[in-house]
């Protein structure tokens, strides 16, 4: 029996609804075999999971730190993938931005909150921005493939990383009169350079305030700035969309500098906000999660807000039941890798319908 793959021409915002729907919900039963192997019942450790991210003060809290870089990332890969180019470097561009606000908040370190935090930002953005480029320009001139480029990248600042903070950037630890080297991480960022918290929590309110306007600017522009329109345009058609006059370069270039920016944000508020200083186990991989909302919420920046608070929770119920249950972190992560892929999945049936002959 032969199968033909055809594009399906229109999907309605029902169907495409609910094909996530019963993606996740396929994803959480698929998973559900996992649980079965380790020997738990997998409606306990869903509850677990849920309770303790969304039903406790803490687990609220906690899943809005999480979903603060989440938002941010997710937000400018929806921009970008809305323009056809698969930016799988967001975690190298986060990186891009906490190293540069590393830098700046070492060497100002004497400025006063105010003035040194909104610098922090700026810079954050300019170098999450400046490590997406280069992928857009190879792209657009020479047809690289954007998913190896963006992520091999990646690879490239993260041993730059591990290089500066197994030795330029390496703490001495001073202790009584002695001073200790070979720490594989860095001095605490100066208390100038700290974000501010909301009391009792976690959550750094000033990158919260961020991603939740970006996400808004960014539904706005999507649906009513012309700039929007071209990068829908670009992302549908290119060909139809140069014969336009609609520069595929100007456009996925500038889409780069957004979603890089942000993830670049998304970076100081790590650094600044949560870990003050860099280790080996900084990244927390919102990068590629990011990946996962942007395509759960449908590369709607505004469904964005809801759905990475949600993932956020899965991710403070997932460290909960890997503490409680003792599992591997591997599991958690083949978790959120089931979900992708269902989602992943779902929307290719959005896209295409399968017949024979």
């Amino acid at each position: 029996m032969r199968l033909r793959v055809i594009k399906r021409l229109e999907t309605s915002r029902k169907t495409v609804i609910l094909v996530r729907i019963l993606s996740v919900l396929a994803a959480l039963m698929t998973a559900s075999i996992v649980f079965l192997v380790y020997g738990l019942n997998p409606v306990d450790v869903y509850s677990s999971i849920f309770y303790n991210a969304f039903a406790t003060r803490i687990g609220v809290t906690e899943s809005i730190v999480r979903m603060i870089p989440l938002l941010l990332v997710s937000t400018g890969l929806a921009l970008v993938f809305r323009t056809g180019f698969w930016n799988i470097g967001a975690e190298g561009q986060l990186l891009a931005g906490a190293m540069a606000a590393y830098v700046v908040a070492v060497s100002l370190g004497s400025l006063p909150s105010a003035l040194l935090i909104p610098v922090l930002f700026f810079v954050g953005f300019a170098a999450g921005a400046a490590w997406g480029i280069p992928p857009a320009i190879l792209k657009a001139k020479l047809n690289v493939n954007e998913v190896i480029s963006t992520l091999m990248l990646y690879y490239v600042l993260y041993w730059v990383f591990q290089h500066l903070i197994h030795g330029p950037w390496e703490a001495k630890e001073k202790v009584g009169q002695l001073t200790y080297g070979g720490f594989a991480h860095t001095e605490v960022i100066p208390e100038a350079s700290h974000l501010p918290l909301i009391d009792g929590t976690r959550i750094h309110w000033p990158t919260l305030l961020i991603a939740v306007i970006t996400s808004i600017l960014a539904y706005v522009l999507l649906t009513r700035a012309p700039w929007g329109f071209e990068m829908r345009a670009v992302g549908s058609n290119p060909d139809a969309a140069a014969a336009a006059g609609m520069s595929y370069l100007r456009t996925v270039v500038l889409a780069m500098v957004v979603s890089g920016g942000l993830a670049g944000i998304a970076g100081v508020g790590e650094l600044c906000g949560i870990q003050k200083r860099f280790t080996p186990e900084f990244l927390s991989g919102y990068g590629f999660s990011g990946i996962i909302t942007a395509w759960l919420g449908g590369n709607n920046p505004l469904s964005l807000i809801v759905t990475n608070f949600l993932y956020g929770g899965l991710l403070v119920g997932g460290e909960y039941i890997m503490i409680t249950y003792r599992l591997p972190i591997g599991v958690v992560d083949l978790f959120n890798g089931i979900i992708l892929f269902f989602v992943l999945a779902g929307d290719f049936l959005v896209r295409y319908r399968v017949v024979k002959g």
